[in-house]
């Protein structure tokens, strides 16, 4: 998928979208008395805003990210020592919605998977993929792009 440069968010967008990125996006509902439904309703706009419906949480705040319709949160101090593996899975968290896909860009289990990506999280002070993607921006491991794979989604998609 290619997205040219949208115009900006709507202000309530832009802060589900800021929320989406610096990982307090799971207490939103309850800070701003909304429900979890208005929530994911935003979320479910701004993945047709982008073009990318079915995209994974980690995947929409990499395209905002990339596109510059917001900015990365402020990192909880220097980037930490990634191994080669450790950036190559954070790579695929923001590029790819489904487990299954992350494994295998990563050459892993799915189960196998899921504890390095809490063990990567556990590292970085992540509180969520998206949060972690966002972070690896603010760090600078992760670059901007304009053109990112989904998949379709399925029942084993992460949101």
């Amino acid at each position: 998928m290619s997205t040219a440069n949208p115009a900006p968010l709507p202000s309530v967008q832009k802060e589900t979208a800021l929320r989406l990125v610096d990982g307090t996006i799971n207490q939103l509902a309850v800070q701003r008395d909304r429900s979890h439904i208005t929530t994911r309703s935003h979320l479910t706009r701004l993945r047709h805003r982008l073009a990318a419906p079915g995209s994974s949480r980690a995947v929409l705040a990499h395209l905002m990210l990339s596109l510059g319709l917001v900015s990365p949160p402020p990192p909880p101090g220097g980037a930490p020592e990634f191994t080669d593996a450790e950036s190559l899975l954070m790579g695929a968290v923001a590029q790819h919605s489904q487990d299954d896909v992350i494994a295998a860009a990563c050459d892993m289990s799915t189960a196998a998977l899921r504890r390095h990506i809490t063990e990567l999280c556990a590292k970085t002070g992540a509180a969520d993929r998206a949060h972690l993607v966002a972070l690896g921006h603010a760090w600078k491991i992760l670059e901007p792009t304009r053109a990112l794979t989904t998949e379709p989604t399925s029942a084993g998609a992460v949101r």
